[in-house]
């Protein structure tokens, strides 16, 4: 039975209630049957801690009491996913702006304005209304959920950790004694560094020293 703390490899799918829409998913099967482009979805399952916020809190707060390999349902109403839609985050820009930009905006479009991201929500007469909203807000979801296994061995689990921060394992990892290293190619900022590290010592040990050895 799952508890809080434990380490859990999840499978899912993520649609939008009122369309059945898929936004997200880990499963290839589904999204070849969907018709869906594999450059949008990771296919693999995913690390959920249900006490961290890896996950939404409703669906990783869904696991508590649960087994490998159950497979359920779950709805989440808009407020406990991406929150309510604000009006007030609903803007409407000259189209002229964009194109100066090299952009040709569609409705559906998601696009970085001002260094946020934002939505276009219609095109017309030159005008554009754009929502920085996310892109979920306001909407109720459900999500098919598999829970595939779940993980003990202590390098596994930091290897978990580092690949939800950078999204893909690293290139080495050692344990001994009490000391992690981890060797990686990729140039890693700071604050993913310290992510890390925090969730090392939070989730796996606090007795535990990480160490970060560019290759």
């Amino acid at each position: 039975m799952i508890n809080n703390g434990d380490f859990v490899l999840i499978n899912f799918v993520g649609r939008i209630k009122s369309s059945g829409k898929i936004f997200d998913l880990t499963k290839k099967e589904v999204a070849e049957q969907e018709g869906l482009s594999g450059e949008n979805f990771t296919f693999k399952p995913v690390l959920v801690i249900p006490d961290s916020n890896y996950v939404l809190k409703a669906v990783a707060s869904s696991l508590i009491g649960k087994n490998v390999d159950d497979k359920y349902t779950l709805e989440v109403k808009a407020e406990d996913a991406f929150g309510k839609f604000d009006p007030k985050l609903v803007k409407t820009v000259g189209l002229a702006s964009f194109r100066q930009n090299g952009i040709n905006p569609s409705v559906g479009d998601v696009i970085m304005l001002d260094n946020k991201i934002a939505t276009v929500l219609s095109v017309n007469g030159g005008r554009v209304m754009i929502s920085f909203n996310n892109p979920l807000a306001g909407k109720d979801l459900v999500y098919e959920i598999e829970i595939v296994k779940t993980i003990e061995d202590t390098k596994e689990r930091c290897s978990y950790i580092f690949e939800h921060y950078v999204g893909k394992p690293p290139d080495e990892l050692t344990l001994e004694v009490n000391v992690v290293s981890i060797r990686y190619k990729i140039d890693l900022k700071q604050y993913i560094i310290d992510a890390i590290i925090a969730d090392i010592n939070k989730y796996v040990g606090k007795e535990l020293k990480t160490e970060f050895v560019k290759s």
